[in-house]
């Protein structure tokens, strides 16, 4: 499609005679992108940026203060011919300038007001930030004569050297740990459920501030590393969690894109070369032993998840406008990636939806394809990223989260709506395609309207299971004592009775003999004492009753030392052959009697699924209960039926079902054991509807129940008022 570019503008004679020039101070900076030249305008005392074209920078460096806009414009348009700026682009050009305070000029008014317009739009974009509560930011520090103290120090491992240093230390520390994932894994749930007890604050939010303040240092030392300056240090608040900032915004102006993107990454390379040394004491503590009261192995999990994983999940993630979206920028050489690629997808409805003649050139065609799927991918996750912002916030501070879940509804929804109705209103480009823009707005919002209010959707709940035995018996040791005998193996299958294990209690058994002798004196006793004397008589009938029910309290702890299966079935024991010579503590658990051939799975459900599940027939031809097993997740079960426990119940069956486990409920911290549910569960009981399948006792399933038709909106407020409900009551059980 052809781009028209006006050469002339009806407020040229506003600014024409006007004679501005670049202030003094100002600094100017060569870049080039995907082989064009650009030039970098910097104001160093306001810290303002500005990028000109290469045709743009002819035309400002005619303005010397003496030669008027109209005699420059007309002297680059002799030189560059159709490459020259068009009268509306130095008019935007001068207007940008104008409100980054990067040229000076005496402005009759009426030009005044023009090149205000930019100036005012700038302001209500400043004024959008400060009420942005969300992510406020404080100065408090200019850490420029510290880096330049350091710098030497620092520059060094700032080298290719380094390079090596760092590919050394991070490689080593993987290959250190790689055995150890799986313990890894688990130490850093722990670390992360220690980090949620309050108790644990002050200490984890000052390891969580270091290590971003280190962070924020890799930034400023690598931009001093290549000859920027950094003033300003503070702290920003990130959804109300007070974190160091760095602005390190002179390395926009950097010549080398490799130097900016190297700005870009120094946070996250020092971060992660932090979390490599530390792999390093991790493997070489253990847990639960503190180091001068302080939990250093469980400590070290936590810095290794903040500086490793939150690093490359937010930081690295160019989606999110942190380091990666600089970085990609500079490396697709694109500056301000995300407005363009939004200003291209609207372009696109422009142009191909409401057929409009676009004045704007198309970019070339290799960065349409890079900015429509930016445009489309950033746009989708930023609304990822607020929604959880507000579920995160909702379950912290739940009044502040309703609150944040209506401001997010008129941010996301209200204000655009009246922008775009605004545009649509009074907009001149749209002026013979109005009707057609309107309709195709419209459209859009009733389809939006129509999908999410009105179209019946299937409403499931979904739960974390584990297969068990319909019937099983947990062995226990009834009687402390050796094992000495272990006449049945893992797996044997057994009857009611059969011997699994015998012990022998040596102090047990000097007590019996010890018992039996005192019996047989006071019988004897008995047969001695004179029939006159019936109070010395009634006291050794008293005795021998004592000692014979202490006799035969022991001989019932004998027989206990012979432990046997309770019922039929299968002995689920894999430490069973481990236990021989073993001494067995009262009430310790030796394994399980269960009848493996009749399988059933326990699932747990929260109160609100509960409730909404007590509504509908649980498992039918209507509505049925779908399981996906543990590493099949391609393969559909179905349950026959399923029974749901009336009464809700803190303790877990299994520690597969909680966090620690990898699980999805909340565990006390409080709890040593890892068995106490935060918030009360329901016990779902599923029978299988095709027990041949591939079910063993222990593994893990997932249910998906289905129940009922209804909207998104209503399923995700039920979800919303849930996620709320849901803290109110672990805020009351923590106070109780």
């Amino acid at each position: 499609m052809l781009q028209l570019r006006p050469t002339f503008s009806e407020s040229w004679y506003r600014v024409k005679d006007l004679k501005p020039r670049l202030r003094a101070g100002a600094q100017v900076s060569r870049q080039y992108y995907r082989g064009d030249r650009w030039y970098v305008v910097r104001d160093p005392a306001g810290n303002q940026f500005h990028r000109l074209s290469d045709a743009a920078y002819r035309f400002i460096g005619l303005l010397d203060g003496t030669r008027t806009v109209g005699e420059a414009w007309d002297l680059v348009g002799g030189t560059l011919e159709d490459d020259a700026p068009t009268q509306p682009e130095v008019i935007q050009i001068l207007s940008q300038l104008y409100a980054a305070n990067l040229i000076e000029t005496d402005i009759p008014p009426d030009a005044t007001v023009l090149l205000r317009r930019h100036k005012v739009q700038q302001k209500r974009l400043m004024q959008g930030r400060l009420m942005n509560v969300l992510f406020p930011r404080i100065p408090l520090w200019d850490p420029d004569r510290f880096l330049c103290r350091w710098l030497p120090v620092v520059k060094p491992f700032l080298s290719w050297w380094g390079t090596i240093l760092w590919l050394a230390v991070v490689i080593g520390a993987v290959a250190t740990v790689a055995p150890h994932w799986k313990q890894l894994y688990a130490d850093l749930m722990g670390a992360l459920q220690m980090s949620g007890d309050p108790k644990n604050w002050l200490l984890f939010l000052a390891v969580f501030w270091g290590i971003k303040f280190i962070h924020e240092c890799g930034h400023a030392f690598m931009c001093r590393r290549f000859g920027g300056e950094v003033h300003e240090m503070g702290i920003m608040f990130l959804v109300f969690v007070p974190t160091p900032y760095v602005d390190a915004s002179t390395a926009w102006a950097f010549p080398s894109r490799w130097a900016r993107m190297a700005v870009g990454a120094g946070g996250m390379i020092i971060e992660l070369f932090v979390a490599a040394l530390l792999c390093f004491v991790w493997v070489a503590t253990s847990p639960g032993v503190p180091v001068l009261g302080v939990p250093v192995h469980e400590l070290t999990s936590y810095v290794i998840f903040i500086a490793s994983i939150t690093t490359v999940i937010f930081n690295a993630n160019p989606l999110l406008r942190y380091d990666g979206y600089y970085m990609l920028s500079d490396y697709l050489e694109i500056p301000n990636l995300q407005m363009k690629s939004r200003e291209y997808l609207f372009g696109l409805i422009k142009r191909h939806v409401w057929r409009l003649k676009m004045q704007q050139p198309l970019p070339p065609p290799l960065q349409r394809v890079e900015l429509f799927f930016y445009g489309i991918a950033s746009t989708i996750y930023r609304v990822f990223v607020g929604v959880v912002i507000i579920l995160t916030v909702a379950y912290t501070i739940p009044i502040l989260g309703t609150l944040m879940a209506i401001g997010g509804l008129i941010t996301w929804l209200v204000v655009p709506f009246v922008k775009l109705g605004k545009y649509l209103l009074i907009e001149p480009e749209l002026h013979r395609k109005r009707g057609r823009a309107w309709a195709f707005v419209l459209g859009v919002a009733a389809a939006a309207v129509f999908l999410l209010g009105l179209i019946q959707w299937r409403v499931y709940v979904y739960a974390d299971g584990v297969v068990e035995p319909e019937n099983r018996q947990v062995v226990h040791a009834s009687t402390p004592g050796v094992v000495t005998e272990i006449p049945a193996q893992a797996g044997q299958r057994l009857k009611k009775g059969d011997v699994i294990l015998v012990c022998q209690d040596e102090e047990l058994e000097t007590k019996i003999k010890q018992t039996k002798s005192q019996l047989e004196q006071r019988k004897i006793a008995r047969m001695r004492a004179s029939v006159v004397d019936q109070a010395q008589r009634n006291i050794i009938l008293a005795q021998i009753d004592t000692l014979e029910s202490q006799l035969a309290d022991s001989l019932r702890q004998r027989d206990e030392l012979t432990i046997r299966a309770g019922i039929d079935g299968n002995l689920v024991a894999p430490k069973l052959h481990e236990m021989m010579g073993k001494y067995l503590q009262k009430g310790e658990e030796i394994g399980q009697v269960a009848t493996i051939d009749r399988l059933e799975i326990r699932a747990i459900l929260e109160q609100a699924d509960a409730q909404l599940a007590t509504t509908k027939k649980l498992a039918s031809n209507d509505y049925p209960t779908e399981v996906r097993l543990v590493g099949q997740p391609g393969r559909v079960l179905h349950a026959e039926s399923a029974l749901l426990m009336p009464a809700a119940n803190t303790k877990m069956r299994s520690p597969a079902l909680t966090t620690l486990g990898g699980g999805q409920v909340a565990i006390d911290p409080r709890d040593q054991q890892g068995l106490t549910a935060q918030v009360p569960q329901f016990e779902l009981r599923c029978s299988l509807a095709n027990p041949d399948s591939i079910y063993q006792p222990g593994q893990r399933a997932f249910l998906r129940i289905k129940i009922d038709n209804k909207p998104l909106a209503w399923q995700w407020t039920r979800r919303f008022l849930q996620l709320i409900q849901t803290r109110q009551r672990e805020k009351s059980k923590l106070i109780d």
